[in-house]
């Protein structure tokens, strides 16, 4: 029996080293079972999370903008105040009182005496006729009469100017 066995294990163990000299590679391939309810709120979270951030930040561009309108309105109040002041500088140097001061002391006017005033009544113009036809040598009459009257005004009152000095 001894014998047997020992065959026996001769035997196997040539079988085993034979074995051996060829491994046999087996490739295990473990597939991992997910869940598409996992993946599925994996996605809804991270777009939920950049959802977040964009009201964020647009929470932030909203109050920084609301920031810079009322820093605005502060700029236009103040323009606005500077503008009245240099209307204010303005007016008073135009006012009558300045400009009556400036001419008598700074340029040496002085006021007229009433007995140096002249009157002149304005005369009624004289009412034109639209619709009538007229020449050309009309018109040219018209005018040279017209600056006649004119001239023959200004003569009369620089006479009488010039008489009462």
């Amino acid at each position: 029996m001894l014998q047997a066995s020992h065959a026996h294990q001769v035997e196997f163990h040539h079988s085993y080293a034979e074995n051996q000299k060829q491994p046999v590679r087996r490739i295990k391939r473990v597939y991992k079972k997910t869940s598409s309810q996992k993946t599925i709120l994996l996605k809804t979270g991270f777009a939920l999370f950049v959802y977040a951030l964009l009201v964020v930040y647009l929470c932030i561009k909203v109050s920084t903008m609301g920031y810079e309108i009322v820093r605005l309105e502060k700029d236009i109040d103040k323009l606005q105040a500077s503008n009245h002041m240099i209307e204010f500088k303005i007016a008073e140097q135009v006012s009558l009182d300045r400009v009556e001061m400036l001419a008598t002391k700074n340029l040496g006017m002085c006021k007229p005496d009433v007995s140096r005033s002249i009157v002149v009544a304005a005369q009624k113009p004289e009412p034109v006729d639209l619709a009538s036809q007229t020449s050309v040598a009309d018109i040219n009459q018209n005018n040279t009469k017209i600056g006649e009257k004119t001239l023959q005004k200004l003569y009369s009152n620089l006479m009488l100017l010039a008489e009462k000095r």
